[in-house]
C-alpha cells in the first residue's frame, strides 16, 4: 500500500483526493501513511490515535495534515493542477477544525492569514464549474472566512478580500436566483 492509499484512508470523507497525484508528495510520514493504510482502520481522529499509539504526537498530526495542504496548494499553483480544487478547500476546512479542536489555534490563525487568499481564489474556480447551489456554497463558505481573516487581522487587505468576496457572493446570488444575505458578522447566516 502506498502513500495516497494512505491518504485516502485518513480523509475517506474526500474521495475527491484519489484524482490527485502525489508522486510529487515527499512526507517524513510516508511510512505512518503506509502502515495506517494497512491497519484497516480509515478516519482522521484514527489516524491521529495510530500516530499517538506508535509513538508520535499530535503536533505531528498537524504538520502531516499542513504539509498535504501545502502540496495541493503548490499543485494548484505551480502546475495548474485543477483536480486539487475541491480537495484543498474541503482539506482546508478539516484543517481549521482539527487545529482548533485539538488546541493549536496560534497555527490555524497562521495558516487562516497566509492562505485564505488562496482559498477564495479556489471557491471562485469552482463556483464557475459547479451548479448554482454548490457553487453558492463554496463561495459563501470562502467568504465567511474572509469574514473570519478581516475580524481576526484587521488588516487592510483582509478587509479588500472580504469586500471583493463579497461581491462575488452577491453576484453569484443574482446569477443564480437565490435570495441570500450577505452577513456582515461571523455568526449570520451560519
Amino acid at each position: 500500500m502506498g502513500v495516497k492509499e494512505g491518504i485516502m484512508k485518513v480523509f475517506p470523507e474526500i474521495p475527491e483526493l484519489e484524482s490527485v497525484d502525489f508522486s510529487r508528495y515527499s512526507t517524513p510520514y510516508a511510512a505512518v501513511l503506509r502502515a495506517f493504510g494497512e491497519s484497516g482502520k480509515s478516519g482522521l481522529r484514527e489516524f491521529e490515535e495510530f500516530v499517538v499509539s506508535n509513538g508520535g504526537t499530535e503536533k505531528d498530526v498537524g504538520k502531516f495534515l499542513i504539509s498535504l495542504f501545502q502540496y495541493l496548494l503548490i499543485l494548484y499553483h505551480r502546475f495548474n493542477d485543477e483536480s486539487v480544487e475541491v480537495p484543498a478547500f474541503k482539506l482546508f476546512l478539516t484543517l481549521k477544525g482539527w487545529l482548533n479542536e485539538n488546541g493549536f489555534v496560534n497555527d490555524y490563525r497562521r495558516i487562516l492569514h497566509s492562505f485564505v487568499g488562496h482559498i477564495v481564489d479556489i471557491a471562485e474556480k469552482i463556483a464557475e464549474k459547479s451548479d448554482y447551489d454548490i457553487g453558492a456554497a463554496y463561495m459563501k463558505t470562502a467568504y465567511l472566512l474572509t469574514l473570519e481573516a478581516e475580524e481576526t487581522f484587521g488588516e487592510e487587505y483582509f478587509r479588500e478580500l472580504k469586500g471583493k468576496t463579497g461581491e462575488l457572493l452577491k453576484l453569484l446570488y443574482e446569477k443564480c436566483g437565490i435570495d441570500g444575505e450577505i452577513p456582515e458578522k461571523r455568526g449570520e447566516g451560519c
